[in-house]
């Protein structure tokens, strides 16, 4: 009887058999976790994956579909056992006695002939995804096949023979078998030794000229070797640990909480290195894969799952606009989606907004927004907000009692304040001014269709809604204004409370109404979000005619603020790269697990926490050299980097405070201190002070 060996990797394979190739004939290797390896631990979820495809096309709930499948499936498996074979069934088979198990009143009589076909090719293509060719298996085919030896394959499988082997074709490497032998085909499997036998029978081989090798030590080794065939275990400890916790993460998932993402994630992570096998040196492509690249992604699946909703309710979106700047990239991850919903980019910014909205007057409300930033400059940003003339305006505000027009405002209440937007000199000014920007924006927005359909909805990096308010506010009147809804990454709205009739706002990865504090993440470092998903091109500032056509005016190359810009776009765009990359991987895997959005926020919000709260030294070495603009009007350059704090500054609470609070990234600061347990101790304080 052949000796029972134990390999750990296909060098030591190797290894084992050049000096016995003398007296082998052919070399037999099991498919599925030995030449091929999975992304998603677990094959039920490919089946999983199928019924959920049937269910969709079919109108029937999916878990009827597969009880239909597994009843079909142990029926043929019990009547080959009957008839004196293995426990096996086949596919072709599998699927005319699946159909006969679907209630009959669902479908329809075309349906049942079209159907087959489309469930075989489903179930080919998602098989095909999740697998991926390992690359010391293929090294160690090119060799046996550089000593003459013929190769086959040999699998415990349901799919029919021409199906795996159009998997293999698919997956490049069919042409190194001569054969392939399916469990399926002849109704014996290894696991009894029976295959093997078959096999023996139809080569006409002894079975000391055959030598198997596959990852199971029962049917690959101990089978194998029982009817004379060298069976060899090829034993890859790291493979079978990682296939052993995605199945264990599979299971948790079912009990809720981060299980779901961290499977989920699990899984894109092997698609992306066995794939791609990238690890770059360059630091913002691997936080743009590994951090933005799966809030991002949520985010993208979330709203399609809204369009989605939105279409099953029979009131579907019409037109989708990813607002500029900070929807540049939800645009361009939308394209790479089959979603039907058309869609546009559109040069809009809070400053052309709420320029627009002073057509009408500037109110005492409408002024204070300009004094939310903390380096307002007093009415000076109140007319850089709201795009208005500060040459026109500065004589009249010296009449109601300010000499320094770029002095800071702190007292909003201010009677000087309340004064000079009572002047209707003041607001004669204002109107006018306002007049000629709605009217140029109204023809902007009639030109890009937004008048023209009944529901719209805008997608944007979100927090305060502020363009989606403004629009309401500035154009509300007309009778063809759309139902607006916004979809936004994340939604504060600290400045407004009320958007109008048919104008609502929901924030997808996080939205502070719904009162969850372990999702305001995004909330502590809005900057880094606006970073990664920002365009290139400035932010525009005003609209002009040309050629009868409305273009947008963008802020001058030569702007402070856009030149500190420019000098970051090489670290933004790597930041994108990594994002585009990690949702590639994100949609294969989502097709085959089914995870909707909402069950993968738990655990994106605690890869944000890590990232946010307790970031690497690297990580902040490397942000902080990124600076941060806004299209508010102002000029100026929010930089991400402070000085640390250290011990000393422990000891001025009240000082330290104000530092945490005018800070971009607070967490950051305590880089100086060890183990993080300076940023736990101000988490854990700042999530009390959060309403639960």
């Amino acid at each position: 009887m052949p000796e029972k060996l134990i390999v750990r990797d296909w060098r030591h394979v190797r290894v084992w058999l050049e000096p016995r190739l003398q007296g082998v004939r052919l070399v037999s290797l099991d498919v599925f976790d030995t030449v091929l390896g999975r992304y998603v631990g677990d094959p039920l979820e490919v089946q999983r994956a199928v019924c959920r495809a049937v269910s969709q096309r079919i109108g029937m709930d999916a878990e009827t579909v597969w009880r239909a499948r597994q009843q079909a499936e142990q029926a043929l498996r019990a009547e080959a056992v009957q008839a004196g074979f293995d426990h096996e069934c086949r596919y072709s088979e599998l699927l005319t006695r699946w159909l006969e198990c679907l209630p009959s009143t669902v479908l329809r009589e075309q349906e049942r002939g079209a159907l087959p076909r489309f469930i075989r090719q489903t179930e080919l293509a998602l098989e095909a995804a999740t697998l991926y060719v390992k690359p010391d298996a293929q090294v160690f085919m090119d060799w046996v096949r550089e000593q003459n030896l013929e190769i086959i394959a040999m699998s415990d499988m349901y799919l029919d023979g021409d199906m795996l082997c159009e998997l293999l074709r698919r997956l490049g490497i069919v042409d190194y078998f001569t054969f392939v032998y399916v469990s399926a085909d002849f109704k014996l499997g290894k696991y009894s030794g029976r295959l093997f036998e078959k096999m023996l029978q139809v080569k006409g081989l002894d079975s000391q000229q055959v030598v198997h090798i596959g990852d199971n030590p029962i049917s690959d080794r101990r089978m194998a070797c029982r009817t004379g065939v060298q069976g060899v275990w090829l034993y890859e400890k790291a493979d079978l640990r990682r296939r052993e916790r995605q199945v264990l993460s599979a299971r948790m998932a079912q009990r809720g909480g981060i299980w779901a993402g961290r499977h989920f994630f699990e899984c894109v992570q092997t698609r992306s290195q066995q794939q791609d096998g990238l690890n770059p040196r360059d630091f913002f492509f691997r936080y743009g894969r590994d951090v933005l690249g799966p809030a991002f992604s949520v985010f993208m699946q979330g709203l399609q799952e809204r369009l989605q909703q939105q279409a099953d309710a029979g009131k579907p979106l019409e037109k989708l606009l990813f607002v500029a700047r900070d929807g540049f990239l939800f645009e361009r991850l939308y394209r790479t989606t089959d979603a039907t919903v058309p869609a546009e980019y559109v040069y809009l910014s809070r400053r052309v907004i709420t320029a627009a909205s002073t057509a009408d007057g500037l109110s005492h409300a409408q002024a204070i927004v300009a004094f939310y930033n903390p380096k307002q400059q007093g009415l000076a940003s109140v007319c850089k907000v709201y795009g208005l003339p500060e040459a026109a305006l500065q004589p009249l505000a010296q009449q109601h009692g300010f000499e320094d027009f770029s002095a800071p405002i702190h007292d909003w209440e201010d009677v000087r304040l309340h004064h000079f937007l009572q002047d209707e000199a003041v607001q004669a000014i204002i109107r006018a001014e306002g007049k000629q920007h709605r009217d140029l924006l109204q023809r902007y927005l009639e030109q890009v269709g937004f008048f023209a359909h009944q529901r719209v909805a805008l997608v944007d990096i979100g927090w305060n809604g502020t363009v989606q308010k403004f629009l309401k506010q500035a154009f509300g009147m007309r009778k063809d204004f759309p139902q607006l809804q916004g979809y936004y990454f994340a939604f504060v709205p600290k400045l407004y409370a009320d958007f109008g009739d048919d104008n609502t706002c929901e924030g997808i990865v996080h939205d502070s109404r719904r009162g969850n504090a372990c999702e305001r993440i995004p909330a502590e470092f809005e900057e880094i979000f606006e970073q990664g998903a920002r365009s290139h091109e400035a932010t525009t500032i005003a609209y002009r005619e040309q050629d009868g056509r409305i273009v947008p005016v963008l802020k001058s190359a030569q702007a402070p603020d856009r030149q500190a810009e420019l000098a970051c776009n090489p670290l933004v765009a790597q930041m994108q790269l990594g994002i585009a990359h990690h949702w590639g991987h994100f949609r294969a895997v989502q097709q085959l697990t089914g995870y909707s959005s909402q069950q993968l926020l738990p655990y994106v919000h605690g890869v944000l926490e890590r990232a946010v709260v307790y970031p690497t030294t690297e990580e902040t070495c490397e942000l902080t050299k990124l600076v941060h603009t806004e299209d508010f009007g102002h000029d100026h350059v929010l930089a991400l980097a402070n000085q640390a704090v250290g011990w000393g500054d422990l000891l001025r609470p009240r000082r330290l405070w104000q530092r945490l609070e005018l800070s971009a990234w607070r967490y950051a600061l305590f880089e100086r201190m060890p183990l993080g347990i300076a940023n736990f101790v101000f988490r854990i304080a700042y999530l009390h002070t959060v309403k639960k």
